[in-house]
């Protein structure tokens, strides 16, 4: 078994020489590595950055779009025993110069001329920053420059005067050495550097695959951004253990027809992608004839009797039959929008709604769940093929402990715990406990065949002035199974009541507008007309019906847009900065408690 990621990709390399480790699409043709071809170029950009003077413990950050050329980087770095910074692409440059001055890069790989300039605008302050990769030719004023391909030809020259290093400088890793510092964009406050080893990533991948059984036939689609760990591991070294081929999406926003062009065994996501694509399809059919209705709604509940008996081993002939026209009939056209050949996807990041469960379950589809952190190497939990426990987010891989503590905070206890946070040991402290348990900070429990569920973060509890605790995610979930509601975050700590912002599902909104004869010429109009406020009213005092009077939402506030990435709003892996939302829209929230009859439910 591997104890480093060189070796694990080495083994992989010779097991499956000849098999498509990355794959992208550029204009009518392809780029492809096969796993032999990716060895090979990360050898040669291992030797060209130790040609440069670059060694062992050197930060070497990667700020790029997914493309084969950041997995190559990555490794190289690894194998020159050096620490991958990653950084996500995004990122305006006041934010890139503190990860790069906090870390204390030595060098940074940029994908193009949008990436360098950022870097040109920070260059002065960046003492320490001495390299500068390009992937792609830029214009540059600043510095010299190393291009990707010319660390390729000084890779030559260094092997050919150094035959033995490469191999040499990938036997002598120490397992429990740091090979990635990944900044954790956090809800709050400044970036962290989580200290990661080959140890606990090594440890994350084998007892993860053992819970996914990938094959080395699957192909994965990558689209969520290899600067989170999470499409990094579970996207890119998972499936290159088994020797399985990673497909690039061209962007974030053409996911549909990559998925028709890819198309996939497995995908890794966030929820929201899949609860968007249920919500499409229950969308169109509602939109169609009541006889349509009739067929979906039959197969529907066809595909679920189909998949419970084939879980528990009783699938009787007639239920293959019936299941057999359902597919027929209705499943088949939304497999295809997943590419048709879709064997399960798995899910995290955030929690996934039972009803979105249930929906790909009755396509013979289940989501694989699971749970982790950037603190911990990543997986933490994963959903047993077959056994879904609806609401849990699996349980522990091997050689993992949970255990709650006395105010339900979630424990973590094993050879996944990261090393701590860069320069930062009061933080470590108060982390990670003198006994080694990572205090995660989220709010859960266990159930009697140990299945974790989580109810919320420690830091969303909302006090009431009334000393009442309501966790915010459980209802902010239970508002998104509206299909009008794409996002929601509760407001309210020390305040007398709860109230929340929302943000529409303008698609969905602007067809019921439509529906209603409500002529609007944007968004910003749409969301004041009395008939949305009033229909908002009502959908939420539907959902929240079952709630605590303390729990329930008194009023609210409807966005005019999105939440974004770009403008803070949002951390990479998707979760609300709650306190920038508050900050953003602190007149709006004091308006809200300070006239207490506006947009008020009661």
């Amino acid at each position: 078994m591997f104890k480093t990621l060189p070796e694990m990709l080495r083994n992989t390399i010779q097991k499956y020489p000849q098999n498509i480790a990355l794959k992208m699409k550029k204009g009518d043709s392809y780029q492809v590595y096969t796993y032999q071809e990716m060895g090979n170029e990360i050898e040669l950009l291992t030797n060209g950055l130790a040609k440069l003077g670059l060694h062992e413990g050197d930060k070497i950050a990667i700020l790029s779009n997914n493309r084969p050329e950041w997995p190559i980087s990555d490794f190289a770095i690894f194998c020159l025993k050096g620490v991958t910074v990653p950084i996500y692409q995004t990122l305006p440059p006041n934010q890139i110069e503190y990860i790069l001055m906090d870390s204390e890069a030595r060098a940074i790989f940029v994908e193009n001329q949008e990436q360098f300039d950022k870097i040109r605008q920070i260059d002065t302050a960046l003492p320490n920053l001495e390299f500068i990769f390009p992937l792609e030719t830029v214009e540059s004023s600043i510095r010299k420059i190393s291009y990707y391909d010319e660390l390729l030809r000084l890779g030559r020259d260094f092997q050919t005067e150094n035959p033995d290093f490469f191999r040499q400088s990938v036997d002598s890793i120490d397992p429990e050495s740091i090979c990635s510092m990944v900044y954790t964009s956090g809800t709050t406050g400044d970036p962290k550097g989580v200290m990661l080893h080959h140890r606990g990533f090594s440890h994350d991948i084998i007892h993860s695959e053992a819970r996914l059984n990938l094959q080395s036939t699957d192909t994965f689609l990558s689209f969520l951004p290899l600067s989170h760990l999470y499409e990094r591991l579970a996207g890119h070294w998972c499936p290159m253990y088994v020797g399985a081929t990673v497909h690039y999406a061209q962007s974030v926003n053409t996911v549909i027809d990559d998925l028709k062009d890819a198309r996939p065994n497995v995908i890794v996501s966030v929820p929201r992608v899949f609860e968007k694509i249920a919500a499409k399809v229950q969308e169109q059919i509602e939109q169609s004839s009541k006889f349509k209705q009739s067929i979906f709604y039959w197969a529907q509940k066809v595909g679920k009797r189909y998949h419970a008996d084939k879980i528990d081993g009783k699938l009787s002939w007639w239920t293959k039959i019936r299941y057999s026209i359902a597919n027929r009939l209705v499943f088949r056209k939304i497999k295809a929008i997943m590419g048709g050949n879709m064997r399960y996807p798995i899910a995290g990041g955030a929690p996934l709604s039972v009803e979105t469960l249930k929906f790909f379950e009755a396509l013979d589809m289940q989501i694989i769940e699971g749970y982790g952190m950037t603190e911990a190497h990543l997986i933490i939990t994963l959903t047993p093929f077959g056994k879904s426990h609806y609401g849990s987010c699996g349980q522990p891989i091997e050689g993992v402990e949970i255990k709650i503590n006395a105010d339900g905070e979630v424990l973590v206890r094993g050879p996944i715990v990261m090393s701590g946070y860069y320069k930062r040991p009061d933080l470590t402290a108060e982390t990670i406990d003198a006994d080694g348990w990572l205090h995660t900070g989220d709010i859960g429990y266990l159930d009697a065949e140990n299945y974790l569920y989580l109810t919320d973060r420690k830091k969303n509890i909302i006090v009431t002035s009334g000393g009442k605790n309501v966790a915010a995610a459980p209802i902010e979930n239970i508002l998104k199974k509206s299909k009008y509601i794409e996002d929601v975050c509760l407001v309210g700590n020390y305040r007398k009541f709860i109230s929340a912002l929302i943000v529409p599902n303008f698609e969905a909104l602007r067809l019921w507008a439509e529906y209603q004869e409500l002529n609007v010429k944007s968004d910003e109009e749409l969301i004041k007309l009395p008939e949305v406020i009033d229909y908002f009213e009502q959908t939420i005092e539907q959902l929240q019906s079952h709630l605590a009077r303390f729990e329930k939402i008194k009023k609210f506030i409807l966005l005019p847009r999105s939440l974004s990435i770009e403008k803070g709003e949002l951390t990479p892996s998707l979760k609300i900065k709650r306190s920038v939302i508050e900050q953003k829209y602190k007149d709006e929230i004091n308006a809200l408690y300070a006239n207490a009859e506006s947009n008020s439910i009661t």
